[in-house]
Formats: C-alpha cells, sequence, structure tokens
C-alpha cells in the first residue's frame, strides 16, 4: 500500500484530515486497520473511527482522563463504541498484542454506507464533489459552508452528524459551529470598523463646514460623529462579549483525571 498526500477539499478546516485518512485506510484495508485516537481538540478522527469500525477494524481510544486534551478521545467515545480504551502507557504494549493477533473480519457496513464511504474518498482525492453528486446521498440543508458558502448537506453516520457542501468542504457539528462563530467574530470587527469610518467622515464634514463658516450644518455632522462614536464603542464591547463556540464547551478547564 501506499499513502497519498492530496489537496483536496478540508475536512473540519484541516488539510491532510485524519478522518480522510481513516476513511481511506478502512476502506482499502477493512479488518487490518487499527484505529488510534489520542488527545487533541474538537472531534477530529471520530468519523473516520467510527468508518473504520464499520468495515471490520479495531478501535483504540486513550482514556480521555488520561489525555491533556480529552476532546478529541470523549468525542471519539460519545460515538463509537471503541474496542479498547487505555491510557497512553498502556497503547504500545497494546498494540503490539493487536498486532500479532488474528482478528475474524467482521464488517457491519451497509452497501449505502459503503457507497458513501468510496464517494467520499473520490472527493478527497479530486474535490469533485458536485460533479460526484453529493447532494444526492444525503439531506440537503438550510446551512451554507462557512469556506466557500455554497450548500450543505447532512450526512448521518450512527450518531454522528457531519456536513459537506457541493465543493466538498466537510465538517462536523462541532467544527461547524466554530467556523460560524467565528465567522461572527470577523462580521462584528467589519461592522466597527465601519462604524468609525463613518465617524471620521463625518468628523471631517464637520470640520469643513466650520472652516466655511457654517456653523449650523457643522453641529448637526457633529452630533452624527458623535453618534457613531457611540454606536461604534457598543460594537466593542458587542465584540469582547462575544464567544467563540464548538463541541469543546464541556470540556472546557477540565484537567487530566478530572
Amino acid at each position: 500500500g501506499k499513502v497519498l498526500v492530496k489537496r483536496g477539499p478540508k475536512e473540519n478546516r484541516f488539510r491532510p484530515s485524519i478522518d480522510a485518512l481513516f476513511r481511506s485506510a478502512g476502506y482499502s484495508y477493512g479488518p487490518r486497520v487499527i484505529g488510534v485516537v489520542l488527545t487533541g481538540y474538537l472531534d477530529d478522527g471520530t468519523s473516520g473511527l467510527w468508518s473504520i469500525q464499520r468495515l471490520g477494524g479495531l478501535t483504540v481510544v486513550q482514556d480521555p482522563r488520561d489525555a491533556q486534551s480529552p476532546a478529541m478521545p470523549a468525542n471519539a467515545l460519545e460515538f463509537v463504541q471503541a474496542d479498547h480504551v487505555v491510557p497512553l502507557a498502556e497503547l504500545g504494549p497494546l498494540l503490539v498484542q493487536l498486532t500479532a493477533e488474528r482478528v475474524p473480519a467482521k464488517p457491519r457496513v451497509t452497501k449505502a454506507e459503503l457507497d458513501l464511504l468510496g464517494l467520499e474518498l473520490a472527493i478527497a482525492k479530486a474535490g469533485n464533489a458536485f460533479a460526484l453528486n453529493i447532494i444526492g446521498h444525503g439531506q440537503l440543508t438550510s446551512f451554507t459552508c462557512p469556506e466557500c458558502h455554497g450548500a450543505l448537506t447532512q450526512l448521518i453516520e450512527g450518531k454522528l452528524i457531519r456536513y459537506r457542501c457541493h465543493t466538498g468542504h466537510a465538517y462536523t457539528v462541532s467544527a461547524l459551529l466554530g467556523e460560524v462563530t467565528q465567522s461572527v467574530e470577523g462580521f462584528l470587527y467589519q461592522a466597527m470598523r465601519g462604524i468609525e469610518e463613518t465617524h471620521m467622515l463625518l468628523s471631517t464634514l464637520a470640520d469643513h463646514f466650520v472652516q466655511e463658516q457654517q456653523p449650523a450644518v457643522a453641529d448637526l455632522f457633529l452630533r452624527k460623529a458623535e453618534e457613531s462614536s457611540v454606536q461604534a464603542q457598543q460594537m466593542h464591547q458587542a465584540i469582547v462579549r462575544h464567544e467563540s463556540l464548538s463541541g469543546d464547551l464541556q470540556f472546557r478547564g477540565k484537567k487530566p483525571g478530572g
């Protein structure tokens, strides 16, 4: 076998993607694959680990209580019944043991799931999701892709909900939430910039009419400039209060072993 690094569409905002790697390994080697999810943020690896298990492979997850960042292993355990959950210190010996065993093939995947898996691997390689009819393999939603603003199709994997747009970008619910709330912050900054520029232009006009000895007109623009200054301060407070969210919210502040 061989490993290819392709410039396909990003998954959960990253390329290369652990989920694409896991799906490809499971699709190609079935029960000969062992998928391992370790410490990390968000829920990367959960979808791919689910595919490995459905295709007959083994799944191993680091015990979240042992993880520096418990979100990735905890999310994996939320959606996948892992074959083994161990602390990091026990992982090496476990993998040595598992690779020496003969594992009977126990694929659980349906034909529809296998077809979708093959399609997603093709998207990861070529990025032509629209031509491959990704829309026809799920439920079209009213959500749009944060990266390209294309329509998002909802895909279901057991209890896990994912989204993929017709250009190929893919997100779990957690990653999509993170992207949307992060983009909101960007929009708030753009709004504040526009209000501050309005304030500067109004102030410029007020100064102009003062020089032109039109105090009544100058006063009108000055009052509007003061109003825009208040609006800019309010927008700044909205930015300070804004919080970028993700599915990691439930794990924030937790320490290993907590």
